[in-house]
């Protein structure tokens, strides 16, 4: 399957230690069971047992406790306190005579039964217990006195055991596959999530440039129409003023020789082609220079900020992420271009979305501090690290390429960072392994 095949083992790793923290404190808390059984069926040795069962219990936290705090892989801890009990359980049942050992195979089954229903591990690892087991409980059956064979061992409880044990690691094997299938679909589901949010991300993209365009083009459309009205009326006036000094030289035509008509006739066409030129000039006159210049306004941020979360709530629901917000009760204004200021907004929260675990959760915070609006997002995910942040915001150099990137993965926080500087804003970021990631912007208040 096309899957992340790290991501996919870290997964199995998440499963497994989960599941074996079940498991072992299962086999612990099992053990007044166990000394229930002792008091019922032994009699007077039940003493002696509970020490011992203490003792093996007392042991199974050590080696769990232990393990968890050197970080040893969970399959190694499971692996021991699963061995230590299973040994001690095949003893007992090996030692006890025929009597009393029938109720001890019952519940080691069902003990079997219960830890290979529990774990996530592979089957070969119950196999390996459960063969333990067997040659343990065969070798001190063979050192039994006045037992011929082994029929007693079946008769009383052992051949329900290993029926059970045996088919526990059947289950165990069945446990695996569907798990393991579980997490691959669950990461081709993620992937595809990964993938709806990109393209949530630009089609926002597509919206900012469009909504950027109309604007330029409004300015364009407002700037012909006052050139074109400037020109109209100093053109008309011009021309008017032209045609009434021919028309005046014209009246008194009388008075002109014949080469001084010619010329007259010459300018008086002269100034017809240029009322005509003239229009022509105007109707073509456009400016658009292709860059993009801020529009400043004064704006509520808080309005902006809520909108923007609650516009990447469904996105983050595809990877079961939730995003909360804390903001200012009053009015946090800004003299900013609006455009802009939002689609450095949706960048940061979405690449925030993107970039962290999945199950995480994301608060965003907004309020007033020396004179500047503070917009913190805080991701209670795991730590991207300084050396892979740093790369994140310094994919993009150039203002213009932040203003123009659209349909281009892991570029959201370089443009948010260099959008946020060149309207005089602050983009830092930081991470730890306890905080998580950390977002802060800040920009003079209005």
């Amino acid at each position: 399957m096309n899957i992340d095949r790290e991501r996919f083992i870290e997964e199995l790793d998440k499963k497994g230690a989960y599941f074996s923290n079940v498991t072992v404190w299962t086999i612990i808390f099992s053990v007044p069971l166990f000394w229930l059984l002792d008091l019922l069926f032994i009699g007077d040795q039940w003493y002696n047992f509970m020490f011992i069962r203490f003792l093996v219990g007392a042991a199974s936290y050590f080696v769990f406790w232990f393990g968890t705090r050197n970080k040893w892989h969970y399959l190694l801890v499971l692996n021991l306190v699963v061995a230590l009990n299973v040994i001690f359980s095949s003893m007992v049942c090996g030692l006890l005579g025929l009597k009393e050992v029938l109720p001890y195979f019952l519940l080691f089954s069902v003990m079997m039964l219960l830890i290979n229903a529990t774990a996530f591990w592979e089957p070969a690892y119950p196999v390996i217990h459960s063969s333990i087991s067997y040659f343990i409980i065969v070798i001190l059956y063979g050192f039994k006195p006045n037992i011929t064979g082994y029929s007693g061992l079946v008769e009383n409880g052992g051949g329900v055991y290993f029926l059970v044990s045996a088919f526990s690691c059947l289950l165990a094997n069945n446990r695996y596959q569907l798990i393991t299938r579980e997490i691959e679909k669950v990461l081709v589901i993620s992937k595809a999530n990964h993938r709806l949010l990109e393209q949530n991300e630009h089609i926002n993209d597509q919206r900012m440039v469009i909504e950027e365009a109309n604007r330029r083009l409004k300015n364009i459309n407002d700037y012909r129409q006052n050139t074109l009205s400037l020109m109209i009326h100093d053109l008309k006036n011009f021309v008017g003023s032209n045609q009434m000094s021919i028309d005046l030289i014209s009246r008194k035509s009388g008075n002109l020789t014949s080469e001084q008509k010619e010329i007259l006739s010459y300018i008086n066409m002269g100034n017809k082609k240029l009322h005509y030129l003239s229009g022509k000039l105007a109707d073509s006159a456009e400016i658009d220079t292709g860059q993009v210049e801020y529009r400043y306004e004064e704006f509520d941020a808080v309005v902006e900020i809520e909108n923007a979360a609650i516009g990447l709530v469904d996105a983050a629901a595809l990877r079961d992420i939730s995003i909360q917000s804390h903001l200012s009760p009053e009015p946090i204004l800004l003299y900013l271009d609006r455009i802009f200021f939002n689609h450095i907004l949706y960048k940061l929260i979405a690449n925030a979305v993107r970039f962290t675990e999945q199950g995480a959760a994301i608060t965003i915070h907004a309020s007033k501090a020396e004179n500047s609006c503070v917009i913190e997002v805080i991701d209670t995910g795991k730590a991207l690290g300084m050396v892979y942040l740093d790369d994140l915001f310094s994919k993009i150099k150039e203002v213009s390429e932040a203003q123009s990137v659209t349909n281009q993965t892991g570029f959201g926080f370089s443009a948010a960072k260099l959008l946020t500087e060149s309207m005089g804003g602050t983009l830092h970021y930081s991470c730890g392994e306890e905080k998580g990631n950390f977002y802060q912007i800040k920009f003079k208040l209005a």
